[in-house]
């Protein structure tokens, strides 16, 4: 009897290989015992992505079509390390239903059903180191303007390995993102999580700012608001210091004037601060999982800039950001040359948009701007004499460049970075818009504040030779490159949470939306969970 099982699974698992599995699927042992003919069979099929039927097959091929999960005391304890994991995932953000298939715990004995539920048990650890290690969707399938260095991570490969090595704990362990600022994130979710079951927080009526005196009838519901989220704000604690904390701690200006853009900030729901952790938490997991020694980070949201060395911050700069309407991307580059009096090229949907219409009203339009027409007539290279009027902004054929000098849109000093989105960070005329507190005012660039501080640190050398070949470079007139001594990488980045040390949590305006759209995508992948073949539980495909 057993004879004849054996031969009909070893007929059924060559069928499924000839219709089911990958022309290059890995082969059954010849002849195969009832387990090994057994497992094939029902690696057959499972309704799982390619990418992931071909990573289940490799990982049994591995361990020779033998059960992982049951079968002896190692693989049993390697059970109870994974179902203990794969409890507890949604401290990292992740949905626990896209890893939990495996329902049934499984004994020593293997029949179908215990086979279907190793494989299935693979599949969500498979799936979960994949999630864990390097973010549930590529950058791409979410946003078209972001170029970041690739993930490279064989889950299949390294599962193997461990459970080989008889590993699997620290495997399991050292997936997430090692990074300080993640693990505060993790234990971040955790508390609002918490705050979010007990109801959340108060809203605070009105847009008008809250007075602190005590003469305001809000007053109360600030300081029950603020108590929420501040652990040094006891009952009977000093507003204005408990106002000052939340500011500074959320990037507002700590004028302890709980305004409209303070309320707007302690009226988002407990729900919504979840769930921008969330999306952080996935952000982190798109990133390489150390950074260079030295290197550029740009925050999008908190409008800031900071230069970092062996784990220090050397230097800290207010930026002006891209408008929504024209978002800085998120990419990271290399800074390999610092331009003095650089000359502006302007974009050509710049030059249509904003400065034809100009020069319809005023043809001399580009004079008082110091530009010229780099391919224009030759003897009117301000372009004084063109019928603007007649000229349309889907035939405009003209390069418009703005020379160096005061009026330059880019200022003194630019830091070259080539990258795909022609984004790059510079100097700017226009000083005063560093004092705002909302500065995303550009076209996508980046303006630095403290760009010249920023230009000598990466030079490198003596600073105040740098210094001082700069200021004689600018004073000069002429446009002049400085190679740095060593490529800088820059990171342009969009962090809405940020963890501190002390537990503290603070937030950022999602300025483009960037959240939102993710949580969105994550949703709608959620919402395609089917059921696999065979036993209960759920799977989703790609």
């Amino acid at each position: 009897m057993l004879r004849s099982i054996v031969t009909a699974l070893v007929f059924a698992a060559s069928a499924y290989s000839a219709n089911s599995l990958a022309a290059d699927a890995p082969l059954l042992p010849s002849p195969p015992t009832a387990v090994q003919a057994l497992l094939y069979g029902r690696l057959s099929e499972q309704r799982a992505s390619a990418s992931e039927l071909a990573q289940l097959q490799r990982v049994y091929a591995e361990h020779h079509f033998q059960p992982l999960w049951s079968g002896s005391a190692d693989a049993l304890e390697h059970q109870r390390v994974a179902r203990s994991v794969l409890a507890r995932v949604d401290e990292h953000g992740l949905e626990p239903i896209h890893y939990s298939s495996a329902n049934l715990a499984l004994a020593n004995a293997i029949d179908e059903q215990a086979a279907q539920i190793d494989i299935e048990l693979t599949l969500d650890v498979l799936r979960y180191a994949h999630d864990v290690r390097g973010g549930r969707l590529l950058p791409r399938d979410v946003y078209r303007d972001v170029d970041l260095p690739e993930v490279a991570f064989d889950p299949a490969a390294a599962l193997a390995s461990a459970l080989r090595r008889g590993d699997l704990a620290n495997f399991l362990s050292e997936l997430p993102p090692p990074q300080p600022e993640y693990q505060r994130l993790v234990a971040a979710l955790a508390r609002y999580r918490e705050i979010e079951a007990q109801g959340g927080w108060l809203s605070i009526p009105g847009d008008r700012e809250v007075k602190t005196d005590g003469s305001d009838p809000r007053l109360d519901v600030l300081m029950r608001r603020l108590r929420a989220e501040d652990p040094e704000a006891p009952l009977g604690a000093d507003p204005v210091a408990a106002v000052k904390r939340y500011q500074r701690r959320n990037g507002l200006t700590a004028d302890v004037r709980p305004g409209a853009l303070t309320l707007e900030m302690l009226n988002v729901s407990a729900a919504e601060r979840v769930a921008q952790i969330a999306a952080n938490l996935e952000r982190w997991r798109r990133l390489p999982r150390t950074f260079e020694p030295r290197y550029i980070a740009v925050n999008v949201p908190d409008q800031s800039l900071n230069l970092i060395e062996n784990g220090k911050v050397l230097l800290t700069s207010r930026v002006i950001i891209g408008r929504p309407q024209t978002p800085t991307p998120i990419f990271r580059a290399t800074a390999i040359a610092v331009t003095v009096n650089p000359p502006w090229n302007v974009p050509h949907s710049i030059a249509v948009k904003e400065i034809l219409p100009q020069l319809r009203r005023d043809p001399n339009y580009l004079a008082t701007q110091d530009m010229v027409l780099l391919n224009g007539p030759s003897d009117d290279p301000t372009g004084a004499h063109i019928d603007w009027r007649r000229m349309s902004s889907d035939r405009f054929p003209f390069q418009i460049q703005q020379l160096p000098g005061d009026k330059n849109a880019l200022g003194k000093l630019k830091l070259e970075l080539p990258n795909r989105f022609s984004v790059y960070l510079h100097d700017t005329p226009g000083k005063a818009a560093f004092e705002r507190e909302q500065r995303a005012l550009s076209h996508g660039c980046i303006r630095v504040q403290e760009i010249f501080p920023l230009a000598v640190l990466a030079m490198g050398g003596d600073a105040d030779i740098q210094l001082t070949n700069l200021n004689a470079s600018i004073d000069a007139g002429a446009t002049t490159q400085f190679p740095l001594s060593e490529p800088l990488p820059v990171y342009v980045l969009y962090w809405t949470a940020m963890a501190a040390e002390d537990g503290s949590v603070g937030f950022r305006r999602d300025l483009y939306g960037r959240d939102r759209r993710l949580n969105a995508v994550l949703q709608e992948r959620l919402a395609t969970v089917i059921p696999p073949t065979g036993m209960g539980g759920c799977r989703y495909e790609d």
